[in-house]
């Protein structure tokens, strides 16, 4: 049998054009409940191809995410990681390398040159011209073979658009544009067929030849020709490193430990099944390391680099320049979702047109003193709900993108929440507008335009109201299907504490929390106080009832409800002011769009 130490692999000793140096030595890495994930692996890169392979559970993903500083919390690790001879952190990853995650997580509504073109304003200098923007773009697209795509929707499942290995190489492509010195890659072969597949790792292979990025891959079992582009190689088995070396190397290396590979057959198949019988699940530690061929890795080993010019780091663009580029996107993408829009539009209309003729022309009698109630109650719970139902997926549908955009330092968080709430909240001002318009004349409340005014003001911030309950909803919820089961609920809670079913004057005292915080009640209140204040009822002959007269045995006529001002009283309506519904209102909106944002912000939603 061959010696494995004969094996050469002192070519790796030196760096490959301008690519870093990345050494690692002894890392071991333990999941949050104690389970060990990687046991003492060392290694280094210094430019060209690599591929991190091994059998499903045996730490590909762990290692790489361990290199470039993208493990969830709670992971334990030991180990010293080097970057050009120094120690590096998360930071330097993200202001001069690229990771691309193995979904493949884009905007369906943007074209492939707006993606591009969007990420190129927020990841490039903020001195580029908008040709030299393009061209960048053009560069990227030229290498990843996606230049024909340009003006094609990216699509996705309910929107037909580019094909799966042109997404891949789009993923790709959004990372190359910062011009990163270290691209990270997490099986970037999941999904495509083997035409798809090969061609963009030979196009990644184009790009390590440059000698100026190092590409590291996870793969788990490539066809044979895709085996063969990848110049070096690291083989994991059960958290341990069994192979670190040159591709070429690793079939003379299990020929000498008794495992050639037979003519015609795929290496990765072969290496798979070499795996499975010398190392069982079950190997001894003393096995690894009697059968293993690694790099070696010393404390020299770990200055590698470090005479190399520092690593230039982008820039973040100012965060004024961030909010205005992602409005823009924002902007772009309601356009695009216009169907859901026009929809809401006819429902909030068809809705407005019921309620009015339903309740058309109420007057001012006797029967319209319960009716009136009714109808503000009504128009109250009917503000925000289509829009809130819109809004549920919103967050969640985004989730995955703002991660990945968010971990490559594209933005602040805080310039991509206030810029997706203004643009959203702008596309939904015009529907309390069209309600309120519909439906306030139809039923025929006071004639007055500042009765009117106030009414669609209360109507706007109900509206608001409930979409900001939703967004905290689906933001602290984190998936569609947990919001969808938590904001009907929450929509109930504020009905039942509306004012309409109990009011205020009715109120157990228990309960009293519930209902300073339904926001229903606020509005319902608000809008019975504009309405009733300063109306007059009348009766009919039929409506007059008898009333004895004080200090007297005479009987007289007279309206059981002649003034607003008797409901106001009847009903509690009067512990609070117009203005201090407003008031509160305004509260609750500002303070469901904080909550949110510290979700959207501290939470991996």
């Amino acid at each position: 049998m061959q010696d494995p130490t004969t094996i050469e692999l002192s070519s790796l000793d030196n760096p490959k054009g301008n690519a870093p140096c990345l050494v690692w030595k002894d890392l071991t890495l333990q999941s949050p409940k104690g389970k060990e994930l990687l046991h003492n692996i060392s290694g280094k890169i210094t430019g060209g191809l690599w591929a991190i392979m091994g059998p499903s559970g045996s730490g590909k993903s762990s290692l790489l995410n361990s290199l470039s500083y993208r493990l969830d919390k709670g992971m334990k690790i030991t180990g010293e990681r080097k970057l050009n001879g120094k120690d590096y952190n998360r930071s330097d990853i993200k202001w001069s390398g690229g990771y691309v995650m193995q979904d493949d997580v884009l905007n369906d509504m943007l074209t492939v040159g707006e993606t591009l073109m969007y990420t190129s304003r927020l990841r490039l200098p903020r001195d580029l011209s908008t040709e030299e923007r393009r061209e960048k773009v053009q560069d990227v697209m030229e290498k990843m073979g996606i230049s024909h795509t340009f003006d094609t929707p990216v699509g996705g499942p309910l929107k037909k658009g580019i094909s799966g290995g042109e997404r891949k190489r789009l993923c790709v492509a959004i990372e190359l544009l910062p011009g990163p010195k270290l691209l990270f890659l997490d099986e970037p072969t999941t999904g495509l067929d083997s035409v798809a597949a090969f061609s963009l790792v030979q196009r990644l292979k184009v790009l390590a030849n440059t000698g100026d990025c190092s590409l590291i891959c996870t793969i788990h079992q490539p066809q044979a020709r895709i085996f063969n582009l990848f110049d070096n190689l690291v083989l994991l088995h059960n958290g341990r490193l069994v192979y670190s070396g040159p591709t070429a190397s690793c079939k003379p290396y299990f020929a000498s430990i008794g495992f050639p590979c037979p003519k015609r057959e795929n290496p990765a198949d072969h290496l798979m099944y070499a795996l499975s019988t010398v190392f069982p699940t079950d190997a001894s530690t003393s096995t690894y390391e009697k059968l293993s061929k690694t790099v070696p890795v010393s404390n020299t080993d770990l200055t590698l680099g470090s005479d190399s010019p520092e690593l230039r780091k982008r820039k973040l663009v100012p965060w004024y320049y961030q909010f205005i580029v992602l409005a823009e996107r924002a902007f772009q993408d309601q356009i695009r979702r216009r169907r859901q829009l026009f929809i809401q539009f006819l429902m909030t209309l068809t809705i407005a047109i019921l309620v009015g003729t339903v309740f058309l022309k109420i007057g001012i009698n006797q029967v319209s003193v319960t009716k009136r109630q009714a109808v503000l109650f009504f128009c109250s719970v009917n503000q925000g709900i289509f829009g809130s139902l819109n809004l549920l997926n919103s967050f969640p549908r985004e989730r995955q993108l703002v991660l990945r955009e968010r971990a490559a330092g594209t933005y602040n968080v805080s310039a991509y929440y206030l810029s997706k709430i203004l643009i959203e909240g702008i596309f939904q001002v015009p529907f309390p507008i069209l309600f309120s318009l519909t439906v306030y004349w139809l039923i025929g409340l006071q004639n007055f335009p500042e009765k009117f005014f106030i009414f669609l003001v209360l109507m706007e911030l109900c509206h608001f109201s409930a979409l900001a309950l939703a967004t905290i909803t689906a933001a602290w919820g984190r998936t569609t299907e947990a919001a969808v089961v938590v904001l009907p609920m929450l929509l109930e809670v504020t009905r039942l504490f509306g004012g309409f079913f109990l009011s205020p004057a009715q109120l157990p005292g228990y309960f009293v929390w519930l209902d300073a915080v339904s926001y229903l009640k606020y509005t319902y209140s608000g809008a019975s106080l504009n309405e009733l204040t300063g109306l007059h009822y009348n009766c009919t002959e039929t409506e007059l009832v008898k009333k004895h007269v004080a200090n007297s045995t005479n009987v007289t006529l007279t309206c059981p409800v002649t003034t607003g001002n008797q409901t106001i009283y009847t009903w509690g309506f009067q512990y609070i002011t117009v203005g201090g519904c407003i008031g509160v209102m305004l509260g609750y909106i500002i303070g469901l769009y904080t909550l949110s944002f510290v979700a959207v912000r501290f939470l991996k939603w």
